[in-house]
């Protein structure tokens, strides 16, 4: 009896495949069988899961290690189970196959494969068969073999291409079964076996996402030269396996989608970029891809830097496994407050539409109420103000010799630390905060918490943000935060007080800390559009209605200092560089 199999129907997991009849006398009488010439054939197809990790795996996290993308930029990558990974399910749930394109051939006893293939395309779970794809069969014992698209017949087998620019964006899938075909129901059932390891990638930035370039500019490549082209023979077995260059992802990660749609926000968040397609390393059975055998390579823009994002994966492949590749990139430049409240780095910038106004000193969370942040520029058009007694800073009643007073806010824009002993008469001499000018009060009283509290970032850009507060003039616990946070000062080497190490006209003057970087802290500012001064700048806080306190600024040297004059040496006013809460 002669079999005669012209076309597949229908193909999904655990299921028959059913066959249509091209012939009078070959009618499919059911869902999961089909009559030819008087006999009956089933085929099924069943496609394996892949695994996010082996039972015996103890972590997820296969490994994870921090690289220097130069630039000022960071990445922590890491190699880790795929456990969210969608996958192929068997049995009850009728789950599509894998959609491509499959060829079915068989191989007899003598090792002959037949002329004749059965050929078609999966698509939304439906096999669309070739024109006049068949396959001719004798009654006897045959190795029926299934594939898809990722092999290539060859005289002697089926190869796996792993040359340079060939990429797999479909699972090298194969699946054999030896049957005697004698006469009755004949049931032909395929295991398909997933002759890959596949991965995806996930890119993390912060306040947006990253852009990733499509093109030829992502892939992995073996860069070890030991796993190309694969070989086997007419049955499906291994046989060999070539050396060589291989690149094996050239148009596979390109596809990036993201992970929701999230605006700029004044919270600091990770933006998450998934590539929407897999990428599947070949891999017979029996086979792995040893640690350090793979490079990825990925080029994008992050935080406004064109950067190549390249690493070596530093743990084994396994067939069948299925890897996420997670890098998390990160830069060294500080957040900038944009007009509208929101904060994001430089490379955000857009021209008229977002503008930085303040340097980002204390991040803002969803578990914090606030952050706070330092403008750009100086106060008032780069005015200058006395450091001394009776002009801007007497009047205030609360001892902030300490140096990590914190209080600035409190003093622009509160009553509460006004002293009524006022140039050592007892009166109630002013009932607004010392921000807001008092009628029939001197004109020299506060002026420099004035500036501060009025500073504006106009005609340069407008604020509207409405959860920027009101401008203040920082404290000295504020400003040493600045100088941390952007200049690497170490606060160990910061006197606790004012007093500690001055006498009633002479600052402390700390110029031996190596760790603070004044034009590193400068560039912060001016790759802005802003700027910071070497000079001296007003300090909030008063020492008991006697002195002001200000900051002595240059390239190497941190000094924080109270006034009654003019101290020699330092000039005889300073800036105001105004803060604010967002």
């Amino acid at each position: 009896m002669n079999y005669k199999v012209y076309s597949w129907a229908t193909l999904s997991l655990s299921a028959l495949l059913m066959f249509s009849a091209c012939a009078n006398d070959d009618i499919a009488n059911s869902e999961n069988e089909v009559t030819l010439n008087g006999h009956k054939l089933n085929i099924t197809i069943n496609e394996e899961t892949f695994e996010a990790e082996k039972p015996t795996r103890t972590t997820q996290v296969l490994h994870r290690d921090t690289i220097d993308m130069g630039d000022g930029l960071i990445a922590e990558v890491s190699i880790e189970p795929d456990k969210a990974a969608p996958t192929p399910q068997p049995a009850k749930t009728r789950a599509a196959m894998s959609e491509g394109h499959y060829t079915i051939y068989a191989v007899d006893a003598a090792g002959n494969r037949g002329a004749d293939e059965l050929s078609g395309t999966v698509s939304n779970g439906k096999f669309i068969p070739d024109a006049n794809a068949m396959i001719r069969l004798d009654p006897g014992t045959y190795t029926f073999v299934c594939h898809n698209d990722a092999f290539t017949k060859t005289a002697t087998g089926l190869d796996i291409k792993g040359s340079m620019h060939d990429g797999f964006k479909d699972c090298p899938m194969m699946g054999t079964v030896t049957k005697t075909l004698s006469g009755g129901v004949e049931t032909v059932a395929f295991n398909m076996k997933h002759l890959a390891a596949r991965t995806r990638v996930q890119i993390t930035t912060y306040t947006s996402y990253p852009k990733i370039f499509e093109g030829t500019s992502t892939y992995i490549h073996d860069h070890s030269g030991q796993h190309s082209t694969i070989h086997f023979d007419k049955i499906g077995n291994l046989t060999s396996r070539d050396v060589g260059a291989t690149a094996y992802t050239w148009d596979t990660f390109d596809k990036f989608q993201h992970v929701g749609n999230k605006p700029f926000s004044s919270i600091v968040e990770p933006f998450e970029t998934i590539s929407s397609q897999y990428t599947y390393i070949a891999l017979a059975e029996g086979e792995n891809i040893p640690a350090n055998s793979l490079e990825f390579n990925v080029m994008g823009s992050y935080y406004g830097k064109t950067k190549q994002l390249y690493f070596d994966i530093k743990t084994p492949l396994e067939r069948n496994h299925t890897y996420l590749v997670k890098a998390t990139v990160k830069t060294k430049d500080p957040l900038y407050l944009y007009q509208d409240g929101t904060v994001g780095y430089l490379g955000d910038k857009e021209v008229g539409k977002r503008e930085p106004i303040g340097i980002v000193l204390t991040e803002k969370t969803a578990t914090t109420d606030k952050g706070l942040a330092v403008a750009l520029k100086n106060a008032d058009n780069n005015r200058r103000f006395y450091v001394g007694y009776g002009y801007y800073f007497n009047g205030l009643k609360d001892d902030g010799t300490a140096t990590d007073n914190m209080k600035g806010y409190e003093y622009t824009w509160t009553t509460d630390y006004l002293n009524p002993l006022y140039r050592g008469v007892a009166q109630t001499w002013r009932t607004l905060p010392p921000a807001e000018k008092e009628p029939e009060v001197s004109g020299a009283d506060f002026v420099a918490y004035q500036a501060a509290g009025n500073y504006t970032t106009e005609p340069d850009v407008k604020i509207t943000g409405t959860n920027i507060g009101k401008w203040f003039l920082p404290s000295t616990g504020q400003w040493r935060l600045l100088l941390a946070k952007l200049g690497g000062l170490n606060v160990s080497t910061v006197p606790a007080t004012i007093w500690a190490n001055a006498s009633w006209n002479k600052p402390f003057v700390k110029s031996t800390d190596p760790t603070w970087n004044g034009i590193k802290a400068q560039t912060y500012f001016t790759q802005a559009g802003g700027s910071l001064d070497f000079d001296v700048y007003c300090l909030s806080g008063s020492n008991g209605d006697t002195s002001s306190f200000y900051l002595d600024l240059s390239t190497t040297n941190i000094s924080f200092g109270n006034s009654i004059f003019a101290n020699p040496g330092i000039g005889v006013d300073g800036f105001v560089r105004p803060f604010v809460y967002f």
